[in-house]
């Protein structure tokens, strides 16, 4: 149980014991941990969005360029649906067009 304390004092060492200097130091660890989220988050959603390899590029670059505005843009600009949610639409219209032409229509009298 010892080793725990010293941990956060070898950790306490890249911190300032000035409490305004501290805070802004917080923030930038949230703001960074907020900034690799939303890369993360664009780089995982575009791979299943899209097979253009320049396209995933250019939106991992703009929300990785432009964090919080390139990942609102990002998602402006992002395909509506997934790879998979396409090939699912595809088999879905494919099957219905063919089973559509083997039901006969019935007659009016």
């Amino acid at each position: 149980m010892n080793s725990f304390p010293a941990f956060f004092e070898s950790i306490s060492i890249f911190f300032s014991t000035d409490p305004s200097l501290l805070l802004i130091q917080v923030l930038m660890i949230a703001a960074a941990c907020i900034i690799v989220f939303l890369v993360l988050f664009a780089t995982r959603d575009i791979l299943l969005r899209t097979s253009s390899l320049p396209y995933q590029i250019f939106c991992i670059v703009l929300v990785a360029a432009l964090p919080v505005v390139g990942f609102l843009l990002y998602l402006l600009i992002r395909p509506v649906r997934t790879t998979a949610e396409r090939r699912l639409e595809q088999k879905l219209d494919k099957f219905f067009a063919i089973n559509h032409k083997k039901v006969p229509e019935k007659k009016k009298s």
